[in-house]
């Protein structure tokens, strides 16, 4: 009687075990309801930014980033991003990386994200509607005196 209680008790705790564990990596056009729209930087550190930076992060895992930072004109840069659980990565068209990973916290229509650096950075993001005039002026640039955002 006194195993079948301890048996009883260990089938307990791996059925709860296992079934609390999520599976939230999510990849490959998994972008559904996690970072998936277009939004619009509201702030930097917890300051207003100087500058604007919209991100338009599509289901088919490409994204756009429209930046008004280092110039008076819009810049654009392409390319993919992969989420695995609540880090989301990137590439540029041109093959390089994002300068780092970042975690992100969706709630409503409220985008974080936390840079995963050694001096972390946390950018603040509302939904938005990328105004058709910022996409048409902006210029795809990949030069090298000119650092993107991510």
């Amino acid at each position: 009687m006194k195993s079948l209680k301890i048996f009883s008790l260990v089938m307990l705790l791996a059925l709860a075990i296992t079934g609390c564990k999520k599976d939230i990596t999510v990849t490959g056009g998994g972008a559904k309801g996690a970072v998936a729209g277009e939004w619009v930087l509201t702030s930097w550190n917890e300051a207003e930014p100087e500058f604007n930076v919209y991100i338009d992060f599509n289901d088919d895992n490409t994204f756009e980033i429209y930046q008004q930072v280092w110039s008076f004109d819009y810049e654009l840069y392409t390319g993919t991003y992969t989420i695995n659980g609540d880090i989301v990565t990137g590439v540029y068209a041109d093959g390089s990386n994002w300068a780092c990973g970042y975690k992100f916290v969706k709630v409503g229509d409220t985008l974080t994200m936390y840079s995963q650096e050694d001096q972390s950075v946390t950018s603040v993001y509302a939904k938005c509607e990328i105004p058709a005039e910022i996409k048409q002026e902006a210029s795809a640039t990949r030069a090298m005196e000119v650092v993107p955002f991510l």
